[in-house]
C-alpha cells in the first residue's frame, strides 16, 4: 500500500498595503448565492412577512400618535377628538374610503394572520401542504373582505 504525502502550497507574504486589494480579488472570486433570484414566493412565507411588517405598522402608527398628542399642546396643534372628526368629515369621500382601508386592512390582516400562526404553531395543519397554503390564502381573503366590511359600516 502507497501513502501519499499532502501537498501544501508554499506560503504567500501579503505586505499590509496590499492586503485589501488581495481580500477585493478573493471576493470578486468567490461563488454568489442566488439569493432571491431564484426564491419561488409563497403565500404563507409572504403572508409571515407581512404579520411582521402590520405589526410594526400598527404599533408605530400608535406611538407615533400618541407622541403627538402629548405634545402637540406645546406645538400648538389641535389634536382634539372635534377637530380630527371635522378634519376627516371635510374630506371627499374617496379620500376617506382609501384612509379608511389603509387603516382597516392592516389591522383584520393582523388579526387573522395572528390567529393562523396561534393555531399553525399547535402543528394540527403540519401535516397537509396544500392545507396550510389554502389557510393561508383564507386570511388573504378574510382580511380583505372583513376590512371591506369595516370601511363600509364604520
Amino acid at each position: 500500500m502507497k501513502t501519499t504525502k499532502p501537498v501544501t502550497a508554499p506560503l504567500r507574504v501579503i505586505k499590509p498595503e496590499s492586503a485589501q486589494e488581495e481580500l477585493a480579488r478573493q471576493r470578486l472570486r468567490r461563488p454568489v448565492a442566488p439569493h432571491l433570484s431564484i426564491y419561488k414566493w409563497q403565500v404563507h412565507s409572504v403572508s409571515s412577512a407581512m404579520e411582521r411588517n402590520t405589526g410594526l405598522l400598527l404599533a408605530g402608527s400608535l406611538y407615533l400618535f400618541g407622541t403627538s398628542y402629548l405634545v402637540a399642546p406645546w406645538l400648538g396643534w389641535d389634536l382634539s377628538s372635534a377637530a380630527l372628526v371635522a378634519a376627516f368629515g371635510s374630506l371627499p369621500v374617496a379620500a376617506k374610503v382609501v384612509l379608511k382601508f389603509l387603516v382597516a386592512w392592516p389591522f383584520t390582516f393582523h388579526l387573522f394572520n395572528g390567529i393562523r400562526y396561534v393555531v399553525s404553531s399547535t402543528g394540527y395543519t403540519l401535516g397537509s401542504k396544500s392545507q396550510f397554503i389554502k389557510i393561508a390564502w383564507a386570511v388573504v381573503g378574510s382580511s380583505a373582505l372583513a376590512a371591506v366590511g369595516l370601511v363600509a359600516y364604520v
